[in-house]
Parts: C-alpha cells; sequence; structure tokens
C-alpha cells in the first residue's frame, strides 16, 4: 500500500531527477501574425544563418559554410520570405503574397512556424492548442498596433517548455518561466499559469482555477502535446489544470509570443538536423557545390 504521506518528501526528488525546463530566445518565423524575411537579410541563431538574396536564393549557414541549399534562385530582383497557413515556405516577389517558389507541399490550414531548436531548424505546426490571446488583446492595453509588429521582419520567441520536459513553480510567490518583449509567463503561488505585462503590471491571461492555498506545481509538456500543471497532496498528484490536446507522441514545443499568446506545435520536418542523420550529410554535400560569390554576400 502507497504511504501518501512520503508524497511531499519523495516527488521533489522526481522532480530533480526529470529533464528541466528547456525555454530560451530564440530567433524564428511565424505564419501568424505574418512575418518576413526580406531579400538581403539573414536569420540567424547560435551559429546557424539562414540566408535570402535577392533573387530568391535560400541558403542555410553553419559557422559560414552552406550546409542546405534550397536551389531557389530566380531572375527576379527582389524577393521575401514567409511562412505560409498551409505549412509551406513561400518565396514571392516583395511585398507581395503571390507565391514565386513554394518549399513543401500543403498540408492543413492552421498556425505554422519555422524554429531553431539547439543547433537544429525545423517547420513546425500546424499549432494544436493556444491560450486564446491575440495581438488585439495586448495591443489595446499598451499601444495602437503599427505595421512593425503586424509584419515583422524578423521574429524571436522563447521556449516554455519542449515535450518530455518539467518546470516547477513555488509557494513562495510567482516563478517566471518564460519572457519575451514586453510580456512574461509565470506559475503563481497559487498554482497558476499566467501571462502579464511587465510594462504596465496587468494579467493579460491566466488559468483556472487556482489553488486555495499556496502550493508547488509543476508544468510538464508531455510527448503527447498535452501540457498539465500539477501538484500534489495527501491523496497523490493531482491535475490543476490541462491545456493542449492528446495526440500521437512527436517532438512539440510551447511558446511564448510576444503579444502574449501561448502555443503549442508539433514537429512537422527537420529542415536541418545538424548533421546527426544521413539526410544531412546529403544535404551538406549538396549544399558544397553553392557558387562562391554567394557565399561573399552572406553577412554577420
Amino acid at each position: 500500500m502507497a504511504h501518501h504521506h512520503l508524497l511531499p518528501l519523495i516527488l521533489p526528488l522526481v522532480l530533480l531527477i526529470l529533464p528541466s525546463s528547456s525555454h530560451a530566445t530564440t530567433k524564428a518565423m511565424f505564419s501568424e501574425p505574418l512575418q518576413l524575411l526580406f531579400g538581403g537579410q539573414n536569420l540567424t541563431e547560435g551559429d546557424l544563418t539562414l540566408s535570402l538574396f535577392n533573387d530568391c536564393g535560400l541558403i542555410l549557414y553553419k559557422a559560414g559554410i552552406p550546409v542546405l541549399d534550397f536551389n531557389t534562385s530566380t531572375t527576379t530582383s527582389y524577393c521575401a520570405l514567409f511562412v505560409s497557413d498551409g505549412g509551406q515556405l513561400i518565396l514571392a516577389a516583395d511585398n507581395e503574397r503571390t507565391p514565386t517558389q513554394t518549399i513543401f507541399k500543403k498540408t492543413y490550414s492552421g498556425r505554422y512556424a519555422l524554429l531553431f531548436i539547439k543547433g537544429k531548424l525545423g517547420l513546425f505546426g500546424p499549432a494544436n492548442w493556444n491560450n486564446g490571446v491575440k495581438p488585439t488583446t495586448f495591443f489595446n492595453i499598451n499601444y495602437q498596433p503599427t505595421l512593425n509588429h503586424e509584419k515583422l521582419k524578423t521574429g524571436s520567441t522563447d521556449y516554455i517548455l519542449l515535450s518530455g520536459n518539467i518546470v516547477t513553480g513555488s509557494a513562495n510567490g510567482d516563478v517566471v518561466i518564460a519572457q519575451n518583449g514586453k510580456v512574461s509567463t509565470v506559475i503563481t503561488k497559487k498554482c497558476a499559469i499566467a501571462v502579464k505585462d511587465d510594462t504596465a503590471n496587468k494579467t493579460i491571461w491566466h488559468s483556472w482555477p487556482t489553488s486555495d492555498e499556496p502550493a508547488e506545481c509543476f508544468l510538464e509538456l508531455k510527448p503527447n502535446g498535452e501540457l498539465l500543471l500539477q501538484r500534489y497532496n495527501e491523496s497523490g498528484v493531482v491535475t490543476q489544470w490541462k491545456g493542449g490536446y492528446a495526440s500521437k507522441d512527436n517532438l512539440y514545443v510551447c511558446l511564448l509570443r510576444y503579444f502574449g499568446g501561448i502555443t503549442i506545435y508539433g514537429l512537422k520536418t527537420w529542415l536541418y538536423d545538424d548533421g546527426s542523420s544521413s539526410s544531412s550529410a546529403a544535404a551538406a554535400a549538396a549544399a558544397a557545390a553553392v557558387v562562391a560569390e554567394k557565399i561573399k554576400m552572406v553577412t554577420a
């Protein structure tokens, strides 16, 4: 028979053994709100750089060496890249949304993201859950939206969790688990998830219910895409709140957006996986043939 009075001693030890939070700010591109990368610009994370040239050539570099050439060069003089709501990378004439070229087949309609994760580059989506916060919600608190917020030239995000990871709160006070610009996500001392506007000192969104008394909680993103906020009492582990939906096991990411949105995406496909598979080796070999002029065009 289980000795429930030992749970307050055992569970903290279990949480120390399990993987911890992996949240960290990284560069990204999102289909909603639409974000654009223009010709002559780069998206850099660590030693990986995704470069878009004015002729729509799209090349991924690692430490300045080409590792993946999408072979998309055309005769156009201006180009823009964006992620579509059909799960494609779209190359189009600058400031237009009519495709010049597409990468990947169109799949389910939804929200997609191009993300750098630990030396890899992947396309994620469609999103299987979000907390319902939209850009206009945040802007109505602080200021009116502008073109720069609707169409960011480059994006960034903060991982709250990768699937299989756990982050813990505290009964002694709110614990910040992610930050992105003016907003942050916290586990409150009353066992809830809250998104706060740090500038206005207001809560944009929070989960429900909360605990009656301060309690230490732990947030986990399951390998099936479920987001669980749990705590323990004399009876065992109690689920305080659940977000997301159970699906097939995959790599999932839970992200905090600049406007306070929390979104869960599953991996659609890797574009580059740091040379850990034969497909990456083949991509690197193909990219070795990229002309020297384009290598010289890469900017820091």
